[in-house]
């Protein structure tokens, strides 16, 4: 079996790091800078002394000029919490969008870990549910091999019915990574209650080059592979063509209403690779640096 995230592939991306404007972070000591100060050791400002201070923070050169005591503040360095929630319904299964999907989740959540942020991921199968939590570098390895066990997506049905009840509380950046077949109304609904959950909610659509554009003629029966519905259909070039306008069409809604609801997106082609996708589309909008 062919490793699905081999090590010079994690050295590659190994220099990122997940970036957000949210201000929620964590609890915890990390490596991004809050807006509050703290005890960092990289100064911030300078406010007056009040009763119960830390002595300690007075800068005794400024009292001497001033001849009022006054404290040093220090930017205040937290840690992320980042959640990755991967869509696992049997449509992910078409071709190589599986591998793809699993790809982006191990690359997103090891440049996490690396950065000292706690990562958080979750799917559900037909028969189980799968959560990780870890925090540190050293769980990289363990993310892989979680991950990579997942088994081929089985789950029937739609997966905005159940994204919202496998979102842990108190995220920072969520992470959605979907193909984004379901019907609109039910996106609506969804993206409408997500930044409740959390400020800073990012969408990556995979897309799978055969789902694109199908290469079928004459006459063919296609099985939807959620319903498991038969359709004898005779393929011309005018079908094919409307095919494409359909799917056009909910993609361009799709993104419509993302972005009405605040909703950050990247399109994500299985044909550019892993590589480009985190290290030029992430980074082309924000996402890491």
């Amino acid at each position: 079996m062919a490793d699905l995230f081999p090590d010079g592939l994690a050295n590659r991306l190994g220099p990122l790091k997940i970036v957000t404007r949210s201000r929620y972070l964590g609890h915890h000591k990390g490596t991004h800078r809050s807006t509050k100060t703290g005890t960092s050791l990289e100064f911030s400002d300078f406010r007056e002394y009040h009763p119960g201070d830390d002595l300690r923070h007075i800068d005794w050169n400024v009292f001497a000029r001033t001849d009022k005591p006054f404290i040093k503040q220090f930017l205040d360095e937290q840690e992320m919490r980042i959640h990755i929630l991967l869509d696992a319904t049997k449509s992910m299964g078409f071709e190589q969008k599986w591998d793809f999907a699993r790809q982006l989740a191990i690359g997103i959540g090891q440049i996490g870990l690396k950065s000292g942020d706690t990562v958080t991921f979750s799917t559900k199968n037909e028969q189980q549910e799968y959560f990780f939590r870890r925090k540190g570098a050293l769980q990289r390895a363990a993310l892989k091999k979680f991950i990579t066990q997942i088994e081929q997506p089985t789950l029937h049905g739609d997966f905005t019915d159940y994204a919202l009840r496998h979102i842990p509380k108190a995220v920072t950046v969520l992470f959605i990574i979907t193909d984004g077949l379901e019907p609109l109304g039910k996106w609506e609904q969804l993206f409408k209650r997500l930044p409740g959950i959390c400020r800073d909610c990012r969408v990556i659509t995979v897309h799978d080059p055969s789902e694109e554009e199908p290469q079928l003629q004459g006459d063919i029966r296609l099985l939807d592979m959620e319903t498991q519905q038969a359709v004898e259909v005779t393929m011309t070039p005018r079908s094919k063509q409307q095919y494409m306008d359909r799917k056009s069409e909910h993609e361009s809604k799709f993104l419509s209403l993302a972005k009405k609801y605040g909703i950050q997106t990247v399109r994500a082609e299985v044909a550019d690779g892993i590589l480009d996708t985190v290290s030029k589309k992430m980074r082309l909008v924000g996402w890491v640096r």
